[in-house]
């Protein structure tokens, strides 16, 4: 009984160590040159209709946090803009995609966004500050 146990618990820590670990926004996954063409965009496609605020922070936030990066470019490019839905090219959709994730404080790094929802589609997007452990109770009165 004791080796199936042991046998059990190898198995599942060499499962552990082939899977990947779970991508998000946190991740770096535009760059900042990226973020720059797509702030851009957005004041050439974007702007006349939405807000930074309208994107970032609490309501960035909830529309966004637990969803995927795939889901956020998937929208933007078949929704966005209103008037022209899909009008832009991929690498446009990709890159205001960056802006906005630089818009809510998320980091740059070396690799650019991809202008393909599917490759995108495992990445999930976090938003506010990352936990640092448990949450502290409040002190009593």
């Amino acid at each position: 009984m004791l080796l199936l146990v042991l046998a059990s618990r190898l198995s599942a820590q060499a499962v552990a160590k082939d899977t990947p670990a779970a991508r998000t926004t946190r991740s770096a996954v535009y760059t900042e040159v990226q973020a720059k063409r797509g702030a851009d965009v957005y004041v050439m496609s974007c702007k006349s209709c939405h807000t930074p605020a309208s994107h970032t922070g609490v309501t960035f936030a909830t529309w966004w946090k637990g969803k995927t990066v795939g889901d956020l470019l998937g929208f933007v490019s078949t929704k966005m803009p209103k008037n022209d839905p899909g009008g832009l090219d991929p690498q446009q959709y990709a890159d205001v995609v960056a802006y906005l994730l630089k818009m809510n404080k998320l980091p740059a790094g070396e690799s650019e966004l991809p202008p393909d929802a599917d490759a995108v589609k495992d990445v999930r997007i976090e938003v506010g500050a990352p936990a640092r452990g448990p949450a502290k109770k409040p002190p009593s009165s």
